[in-house]
């Protein structure tokens, strides 16, 4: 077996049955792949068809445990030499898995990330093309070598087995950036990272509306802390806690506290229902203007911001409740 797909998936079983519909009619002969779906507490659990016939297709039933942990078990089960991830929100081309095998036969060992673009059909709205523009800004335009060494998307990825399981596979205290937390540990190993155009991926997410997109890079921000706390001179997580972080009187320039002031007051409930309803007569009236874009970059700021502090309350919470547990098993027995 040369290649084992792995897709985790919770709840959504149309868009799980297209991409593994699309997975299932590839270039490559079904003899030599196979597809695992991970099913992550599904209600009703996942049910495929076909999974007798080549490609092999297996459902593997998991309790809620989240996506390291599930695309970790998934890696444990599979049985080809390279691993591909991918999310159960994608539409590839017929030749998606040859791509990702002519990237490990072009540079051996590496790391290979494809491409992910958001469909066609949402680049019509302002959104779209927003939300994409943010999303490409740092994505080569060609197939190569990639410097960054934490450049990596989980979405679409492929590694060998043998060097995923050399890793520790993912961080699984990790569930939010646990994609360019693997890329790290790859990198400071003098492993490469190659981004491969031709290994395109149709992301068909929920988050097509400024409301549905502000939520998911809220919840990331929150979710990102574990890797900010185990990474804390990375360059980025350094800009994330001077940007999201508490006031800093005195510590830092004075507009740096009067705009994190200025997020926590327009973050209020009515402030906030007042930028999204201005925000919508903008997208019918004036779906090009500079206006909307401003607006589209107050809100995102206004709710990184707020998943960072809340993310900062959670996990500062969780790791004080752990470093407490020696002493109050100490009471218990005493």
């Amino acid at each position: 077996m040369k290649i084992s797909v792995i897709i985790p998936t919770h709840n959504r079983p149309d868009k799980l049955a297209e991409t593994v519909a699309r997975l299932r009619h590839q270039t490559l002969l079904g003899t030599t792949y196979e597809i695992l779906v991970m099913d992550d507490g599904s209600t009703p659990p996942v049910v495929l068809t076909g999974e007798l016939e080549p490609p092999a297709c297996r459902v593997i039933r998991l309790a809620g445990v989240e996506r390291s942990i599930t695309r970790n078990t998934g890696a444990q089960k599979a049985a080809g030499e390279i691993l591909i991830f991918v999310d159960d929100d994608m539409k590839v081309n017929k030749d998606f898995l040859a791509c990702h095998l002519n990237a490990h036969q072009e540079w051996p060992g590496s790391l290979v990330v494809g491409a992910v673009r958001l469909p066609d059909e949402s680049l019509l709205t302002s959104v779209g093309r927003f939300r994409q523009m943010l999303e490409l800004q740092e994505v080569p335009t060609e197939s190569s070598l990639v410097p960054s060494p934490n450049f990596c998307t989980a979405q679409n990825m492929s590694i060998l087995k043998s060097r995923f399981e050399e890793l520790g596979g993912f961080d699984e205290h990790i569930v939010s950036s646990e994609d360019q937390e693997l890329a790290l540990r790859h990198t400071s190993r003098g492993g490469k990272i190659v981004f491969a155009l031709d290994a395109l991926a149709i992301h068909h997410d929920h988050s097509l509306g400024i409301q549905s997109y502000c939520k998911r890079v809220s919840w990331g921000n929150e979710y990102v802390i574990p890797f900010c706390q185990r990474y804390p001179d990375w360059p980025q997580n350094i800009e994330r806690q001077r940007i999201n972080g508490a006031l800093r009187f005195g510590q830092e320039p004075f507009g740096f506290s009067l705009r994190k002031i200025a997020k926590s007051v327009l973050g209020q409930t009515p402030f906030l229902n007042g930028l999204f309803a201005l925000t919508f007569f903008l997208e019918r009236t004036m779906p090009q203007s500079m206006a909307l874009d401003r607006l589209y970059r107050l809100l995102l700021g206004i709710h990184l911001q707020q998943g960072y502090r809340k993310g900062l309350r959670r996990f500062d919470e969780s790791r004080l409740q752990r470093s407490d547990l020696p002493h109050r098993m100490a009471r218990r027995k005493a």
